[in-house]
């Protein structure tokens, strides 16, 4: 029996989505892949729970926006520099949605865990953090999920370069929820409505600000970049936020009661946009040269301009792929989705890396 323990950093509505299938789905991986694999810790801002106990418990506590202190937390540092349990591999798992945990990522691989990702704040801060980052993990390091939702980007660009081609560019429509907005506003409904169908249907965060700014696109591009060799610092790559003007820093309760202020200025923006043309956001990444984030008009004939829902589009142009680019699209929006992806990781690091000779 191969042996993994999670550390979960985020219990939002991705870290939910992987608490319920891990729950759902273990004692089946048990018994067909001889694979046990359970919750050493979750934890929010608030702390770390300890152990399996509360767990269901917690992610309904979660659900109605409590804190895992109300169930008794302690410090997330202490589970992190603990030992594992014998015979046992161990997971720092961090899906939180904003950054800030840097600092607790690097204690538990300082300490042996591996680490899987879907926060993208970790590989897209400084180079210096980067590197110091990944330079400790040799082969200890999945960040699928941090770029398409757990759809084989990253992957799909390791194995380009590992295979001697060369990427001279990459085009990505990156965000579910800024392409089911585009999509929407384009089918004729308003920029504050497709907003607040995003969030009804879970495809934006539950404040949709987190979306809406570009900042996550961003970081994605960094991930991106630094993926195809690029030294790049976040101040580097400037965004486009779609966030209405005076409305960045209202309580959330007040940004949707009032994010309809920005439906006049969006209307105008659509109209300008040229015949035979879309508007999308995306982000360009060339090999040399500025990184690119923001609204474009996109030609309508482009692997852009079909996009339809949370969907998302990358275009690889490449030394092989030069008269016909390298096109990967699927649903890029969704809790359930981004967790697949990282819950595929943990499978992968059990059945690879969770060894009696590696233990």
């Amino acid at each position: 029996m191969k042996r993994l323990e999670i550390v979960q950093l985020g219990l939002g509505n991705v870290g939910r989505a992987v608490a319920q299938i891990v729950l759902e789905e273990r004692k089946r991986w048990r018994e067909q892949m001889g694979l046990d694999i359970r919750y050493r810790a979750v934890s929010d801002t608030s702390g770390a729970l300890v152990g399996e106990e509360l767990l269901p418990q917690a992610i309904r506590l979660k659900e109605r926006g409590g804190r895992l202190s109300e169930l008794g937390t302690e410090p997330l540092e202490d589970i992190l520099l603990s030992e594992p349990a014998p015979g046992t591999v161990r997971a720092v798992v961090d899906l939180a949605v904003h950054g800030g945990t840097y600092d607790l990522d690097l204690l538990g691989v300082q300490n042996g865990s591996y680490l899987v990702l879907s926060n993208k704040g970790p590989l897209s801060g400084t180079t210096e953090q980067y590197e110091k980052l990944v330079h400790m993990l040799p082969g200890r390091l999945w960040r699928e999920a941090t770029v398409g939702a757990g759809m084989p980007i990253l992957s799909t660009i390791d194995a380009l370069l590992s295979s001697g081609d060369e990427i001279f560019e990459i085009q990505a429509s990156p965000s579910g929820t800024l392409g089911f907005i585009m999509s929407a506003v384009e089918a004729g409904h308003s920029f504050s409505e497709a907003v607040r169908k995003a969030v009804e249907l879970r495809y934006a965060e539950p404040d949709p600000r987190d979306d809406l700014s570009g900042l996550d696109v961003a970081r994605k591009a960094i991930i991106l970049a630094r993926a195809i060799g690029r030294r790049i610092e976040p101040w580097e790559v400037p965004y486009q936020s779609l966030v209405p003007e005076g409305l960045e820093d209202v309580p959330l309760e007040e940004f949707m009661r009032r994010v309809g202020e920005a439906d006049e200025a969006f209307e105008e923006r659509l109209l300008s946009v040229e015949p035979g043309h879309m508007l999308r956001y995306l982000a360009r990444i060339p090999k040399e040269g500025p990184v690119e984030v923001g609204l474009h008009d996109t030609p309508v004939e482009s692997p852009f301009g079909p996009i339809s829902g949370p969907e998302n589009v990358f275009e690889f142009r490449t030394r092989r792929y030069s008269d016909v680019t390298l096109t990967i699209s699927g649903p890029g929006a969704g809790p359930e989705r981004t967790a697949s992806g990282v819950v595929f990781d943990l499978l992968d690091i059990a059945r690879k890396r969770a060894t009696d000779e590696e233990i």
